[in-house]
């Protein structure tokens, strides 16, 4: 069961910058600079939740048995599961490569030994990767350095159409309404900033070069309010002055927020994020746990699935991750489904007691397999005395 690759890739991410352009509207329609995808608040909250929930799944090491797949707990597993880099945690390194796989593409690690044992899985950064194609297939540039793909761990995601082994991420698919949400945000910004605008106009009989002469206007306005009280009303004639209130656009009347909100839903459903998870709709457990299943599942396949092609020699064994933890269940659901389990003799009780975090008991038959005819173990049904005595009857 060995282990080794080494390879260092250096993919120059494709930076997605997005520009406005607004000519003399510059200050409303234009942000300043530009903003990358990997700095997108929202592209960023979606990734988040994808990687913070496949960072949860445990990492294990299998082993095909006579009898089914078995769990093999060894300096091996617990190097992938507890402690694959010397600076980072299981959750944090897993979290990296997702991470890395969505915003770029592609994450890419680098295998140290330490004699024949694995001593260290280094991350490379992702926007310092790039790939050449060669006549037999690709090799990785990081700065200076070239690898070919056996040198190192490579994880792809969503691979390009004319280079399959190289991944692309979620910028395609994003790249419309992201423009869409910068530009809906800068207008909302430029209109927030915008100067003040008078709340009232008022017309009066007068010819139109003397209001252009600020200090004419400012006699003809202070004729009536440099005499009044605060609070007291005008006196006008009838028909010499006109006095209207006029309520300011406000962005429900843009209808700015409802983009906004059609954007980020966008974004999310693009990137196969339920929408509730970055504050678009209200939760729903099946929605949620569909999430999990399809696409948390999926990025976990890529994951241990290259993590068994790269780092495992024997043909027998493979590394796994448990995306079922990840479930949302209501006590109720969950207590019938271990009672159900228990009593159909595929858990024993010290198993179900695991499914609720409880520690197990050391007591007799807490450890044996039972059905539920008077739950007596397994490998005794055949010797109940109604099965002997039906055989006696013919």
């Amino acid at each position: 069961m060995g282990l080794l690759k080494r390879n260092k890739r250096k993919t120059r991410a494709d930076t997605v910058a997005y520009w406005l352009n607004g000519g003399d509207a510059r200050d409303i329609l234009c942000p300043t600079g530009y903003t990358r995808l990997i700095d997108n608040e929202e592209i960023r909250k979606c990734t988040h939740k994808i990687a913070d929930l496949v960072s949860n799944m445990t990492i294990m090491l299998m082993a095909n048995g006579d009898n089914g797949d078995i769990r093999i707990k060894n300096e091996l597993s617990r190097k992938i599961d507890i402690n694959p880099n010397n600076l980072m945690i299981r959750k944090q390194f897993i979290y990296k490569i997702v991470t890395d796989m969505i915003l770029y593409g592609n994450a890419v690690l680098l295998p140290e030994y330490s004699g024949e044992y694995l001593d260290n899985l280094n991350i490379l950064k992702a926007d310092r990767l790039h790939f050449d194609e060669t006549k037999d297939g690709y090799q990785i540039r990081y700065g200076n350095t070239v690898f070919s793909p056996d040198e190192v761990i490579h994880f792809p995601f969503v691979p390009d159409d004319d280079k399959p082994f190289m991944g692309i991420g979620y910028a395609k698919q994003v790249k419309e309404s992201i423009d869409n949400l910068l530009q809906a945000n800068a207008t909302k910004t430029g209109f927030l900033k915008s100067k003040w605008k008078p709340s009232l106009i008022i017309s009066i009989q007068s010819d139109a070069e003397d209001l252009q002469n600020k200090e004419t206007r400012n006699k003809i306005l202070g004729s009536y309010t440099d005499v009044t009280e605060v609070g007291e009303p005008w006196l006008i004639p009838a028909g010499e002055i006109d006095v209207k209130e006029i309520k300011p656009l406000t962005l429900a009347d843009l209808a700015i927020q409802d983009s906004i909100t059609l954007d980020k839903k966008a974004i999310a459903t693009a990137m196969d994020v339920p929408p509730f998870m970055v504050g678009v709709g209200e939760f729903k457990k099946d929605e949620y746990n569909n999430f999990v299943k399809r696409i948390c599942s999926s990025f976990s396949q890529i994951i241990q699935q290259v993590l068994t092609k790269s780092i495992l020699y024997s043909p027998d064994m493979y590394f796994k991750m448990k995306s079922r933890s990840l479930l949302q269940y209501d006590l109720p659901e969950l207590t019938a489904h271990v009672k159900d389990m228990v009593a159909g003799g595929m858990l024993n009780r010290n198993e179900g007691r695991n499914e609720f975090d409880y520690s197990p008991v050391d007591a007799d038959g807490m450890n044996d397999y039972i059905v539920l005819e008077n739950y007596i173990p397994v490998d005794k049904v055949g010797d109940q005395k109604k099965l002997k005595e039906g055989d006696n009857n013919g």
